[in-house]
């Protein structure tokens, strides 16, 4: 009974936070809409903050595993880097709510909480640890340049992710781009910075 408590409460946080934001939901919020006690709450999570990392861990969780599969589904290194695109934007189509909670708990992020953001890089760096490998393995291999491969990881995400925060604020349609010509202008312009003659990321 108590781990289905805590999945509920999960659930139902999950459900209110991305439509009503951290600072609109109340763990008595949460208690009503979970039909549970604020005590049960707080038997599984000390603070509202507590729920929040945990769905924003799962989050990172999903997006991890997503990279995964899809460098582990492609051949060579260009078309692996690119998957990490494919799969961002996969996992912005399936799980909008993990993703706005996780957007939104990154924009809040206070610097002087350092043992929490540590967690939370931690766990993100894991997608561009695997981001970095790929670069590694196409400069082994020679197809890419001999570049920094944390740095170009960096840049890949910071442009992944501030696409997305464009499409979601309506940039997109209004100018009419499509996540397919996109993804095309992304593969094009990245494959002409990193790779070496005859090689395509694709």
């Amino acid at each position: 009974m108590r781990t289905n408590n805590r999945e509920q409460i999960l659930k139902t946080a999950r459900r209110l936070l991305p439509k009503y934001g951290y600072s609109g939901v109340s763990i008595r919020a949460i208690a009503m809409k979970a039909k549970l006690t604020t005590g049960a709450i707080y038997f599984h999570f000390k603070n509202k903050n507590e729920i929040y990392r945990t769905i924003c861990y799962e989050a990172i969780d999903m997006l991890v595993e997503k990279f995964r599969e899809g460098i582990g589904g492609r051949e060579n290194p260009g078309q692996k880097l690119i998957s990490t695109f494919d799969s961002y934007i996969t996992f912005f189509y399936e799980h909008r709510d993990h993703y706005n909670i996780l957007m939104e708990y990154k924009s809040h992020v206070h610097p002087e909480d350092h043992a929490e953001n540590y967690e939370i890089m931690k766990k993100m760096c894991q997608m561009t640890d695997l981001m970095e490998e790929t670069v590694r393995v196409g400069i082994k291999q020679g197809t890419f340049r001999n570049l920094d491969p944390r740095m170009l990881a960096i840049l890949l995400a910071a442009v992944t992710e501030g696409m997305l925060h464009l499409k979601q604020l309506g940039m997109f349609d209004y100018l009419n781009i499509s996540d397919a010509d996109f993804r095309h202008f992304m593969a094009e312009i990245t494959g002409r910075g990193i790779e070496r003659e005859n090689a395509g990321i694709g």
